[in-house]
Formats: structure tokens, sequence, C-alpha cells
């Protein structure tokens, strides 16, 4: 048998999910030590990853990044792997 009779996926099921996103909001300590979250008009992100400026927390922020998939039971902050932060 050939891959292909074995393969039932639709093309839609091969949609990419880490697309980057751009995201606005305050830079706010996360409730893991060490870390920082993006509070973005009542969305949280805890945010991975070197950032390429010197935002601090308090700072208003754009940030471009990939939100990391998290499965129903999860109770914290969906995590978000930085690529770009902008200061505003």
């Amino acid at each position: 048998m050939t891959r292909s009779q074995f393969d039932t996926r639709g093309i839609t099921d091969f949609t990419d999910p880490l697309t980057a996103v751009t995201r606005r909001g305050k830079l706010v300590h996360a409730k893991r030590e060490g870390f920082l979250e993006l509070d973005a008009a009542g969305e949280r992100f805890e945010l991975l990853g070197p950032f390429d400026n010197a935002a601090q927390p308090g700072d208003d922020v754009e940030i471009t990044g990939v939100v990391a998939p998290q499965s129903r039971t999860a109770r914290t902050a969906p995590a978000m792997l930085v690529r770009h932060v902008r200061r505003i």
C-alpha cells in the first residue's frame, strides 16, 4: 500500500498552528518568579525567550510572537514565544 492510502487527512488539517500574532498591553510580573506576562485587554500571556530591547514591567508594549498550544485543563496564562518587543 502507498502512503496516500493511509493518509485520510484533508488539507485543512495541515494549517500552521505556529502563526505569529501581535498583541499590545502592559508588561507585568508573572506568578512564577523571574517571568513576565503581557496583560493585553483581559488576555494574559506568559512571555518566553529573550527580549530584543530593554522593556521593563509597567511598560506599554507591542509584542509579536507565537502562542503555545494549551491544554483544556491548563489554569495558567498561555505562553508566548517572543519574537519582537516594541515599547509604545
